[in-house]
């Protein structure tokens, strides 16, 4: 109880409302049960009505078909007419039976009473006559027949002043349940006319009383909207939901004008933030274009010195023809290095490049290097950027197999698998440890300072950086595998989907653009 109370007492308007609908609906309810109640009874009185008219008629007719039956079988003398005889005054006397038997006090009523025994006397001339036919006693039947047809006559006669009387009474039952019709139409007109002012007077007045300061708070929280934020406060003499409302909104006005001051405040720093941001970024971006351009055009002084030592002896030892091979080698490897990073190349292309490289490598080594290449030829015109597959190679030997005495192997392969194509790069040296595979595939920016240089890379591009170039130019994650096993070597895959194969040369670099 004490809940239902506090519920009533902190939420005033929707006490005001609820208590106007149940009122509402305790008037209607009230007069809908009066007229439905006197509707009811109307029901009966018409029904009742209807069923004495019902069951007299019946009962006439049953008593025409019985007489019309027995003159049929005494005309004839056929079966199916004594069969319809059996059946019809069977029926017929049960319902004479079930009148004489009524208790009844009316003048109608006991005019019907002597209806049912007229109706029984009438049946035993009947069965009389018909037993008389049967016998073949003409006289008899007749004779029976005769009264038979008196006492026919004298039902209807009696049915139909009980009809009359009936009507009387029913009519006199029609004008007062017509009379209380009347009176409920009336009745119901007042509860309804009622009902509409009582309507009428509360809704203006509820809706004026609600309307007028919500209406004053959607016109200030408009301004707010706005910018406006210098607006009065909104001012309701209601101590309701209402009220509260205009107060909490008032309150939030102003802390929406001090959070809009501090907002200003922050953007402004915000601002700057974001312009020294971009200038960072901006720097930042030049930095690592300065780095690339210096990667590219920075070739190790070891690994020249070594090459040109070698190619020294060759040209002491040997003819000049093989000098002239291994020096052409070097000088295209030379000018491929030196080749804009920003063009694309086929696969064809970075393979040259690599046998150009490898021939370098044997004349120094030997038979310490072992090389490979299972080429797919239909794969090696797809584009791809300059400089992928040398910083690979270089790895797989310095870092895989340059340490073997002998039987160091690399093996590169390209071929088309599942609609892709697959690039794989297989040494078998002394494999990669799990912790620098990750920090290689990590999404970190790589270190310059940590690259080797002495170690005879050609180009000082690092495996990160491959691996970014590849996506940037095929606009895809996920490109490059690494496995390996201690020892037994090391595999480097590069996959590019099918769809990624065709790639238009203005859209390498164009990072942001959703090229590739």
């Amino acid at each position: 109880m004490k809940k239902i109370l506090d519920f009533f007492s902190n939420n005033r308007i929707r006490k005001k409302l609820i208590s106007y609908s149940i009122i509402t609906t305790l008037i209607m309810g009230v007069g809908l049960l009066f007229t439905y109640n006197n509707a009811k009874m109307l029901a009966t009185g018409m029904d009742a009505i209807f069923l004495n008219n019902k069951y007299l008629s019946d009962i006439s007719n049953n008593v025409t078909n019985i007489h019309g039956v027995l003159e049929s079988f005494l005309s004839t003398n056929h079966s199916d007419s004594l069969r319809d005889y059996y059946k019809y005054s069977s029926e017929l006397r049960m319902t004479a039976e079930t009148i004489s038997k009524r208790h009844v006090e009316a003048d109608s009523g006991l005019l019907l009473k002597d209806i049912g025994n007229m109706i029984i006397t009438y049946l035993d001339s009947t069965d009389a006559a018909v037993n008389s036919k049967r016998g073949r006693d003409i006289e008899g039947y007749i004779s029976h027949y005769t009264d038979a047809s008196e006492i026919f006559e004298y039902i209807n006669i009696n049915i139909n002043k009980l009809t009359l009387d009936q009507f009387d009474e029913n009519t006199k039952d029609y004008t007062m349940i017509s009379g209380r019709v009347n009176l409920i139409q009336a009745l119901n007109l007042f509860i309804i006319i009622g009902i509409i002012v009582f309507n009428f007077i509360f809704i203006i007045r509820m809706t004026f009383k609600i309307t007028e300061p919500i209406i004053s708070l959607s016109n200030a929280a408009n301004q707010i909207s706005k910018g406006n934020l210098e607006i009065q406060q909104v001012t309701v003499h209601s101590d309701d939901e209402i009220g509260i409302m205009a107060k909490a909104f008032n309150r939030m006005a102003e802390s929406i004008k001090q959070q809009m001051k501090a907002i200003k405040e922050a953007a402004e720093l915000e601002a700057k933030y974001k312009e020294q941001e971009m200038q960072y970024l901006l720097m930042k971006n030049h930095l690592r274009e300065a780095e690339l351009q210096a990667l590219q055009s920075q070739i190790n002084p070891h690994f020249i010195f070594n090459t040109l030592n070698a190619g020294a002896q060759l040209a002491m030892f040997e003819d000049a023809d093989r000098t002239y091979h291994f020096i052409q080698c070097f000088s295209d490897l030379f000018r491929y290095n030196l080749r804009s990073l920003d063009t694309p190349v086929t696969l064809r292309n970075e393979i040259e490049n690599i046998n150009n490289y490898i021939t370098l490598l044997k004349v120094r080594y030997t038979d310490r290097i072992i090389y490979h290449q299972e080429v797919d030829e239909s794969v090696t015109e797809v584009q791809m950027p300059c400089m992928i597959l040398q910083p690979l190679i270089e790895n797989a030997f310095i870092h895989g197999i340059s340490s073997l005495e002998s039987g160091g192997t690399i093996i590169l392969r390209a071929k088309r698998e599942n609609g892709d194509i697959v690039i794989e790069i297989e040494d078998n040296g002394v494999g990669m440890q799990p912790e620098k595979i990750r920090q290689i595939l990590s999404d970190a920016e790589e270190d310059i300072s940590d690259r080797d240089v002495s170690t005879g890379h050609t180009t000082g591009i690092g495996t990160k950086n491959v691996i970014k170039r590849l996506n940037n130019f095929f606009n895809t994650q996920d490109m490059v595998a690494i496995t390996s096993r201690q020892p037994g070597g090391t595999t480097v895959s590069i996959k590019i989907p099918e769809n990624k194969t065709v790639i238009e040369k203005e859209c390498y670099h164009a990072e942001d653009n959703g090229c590739g």
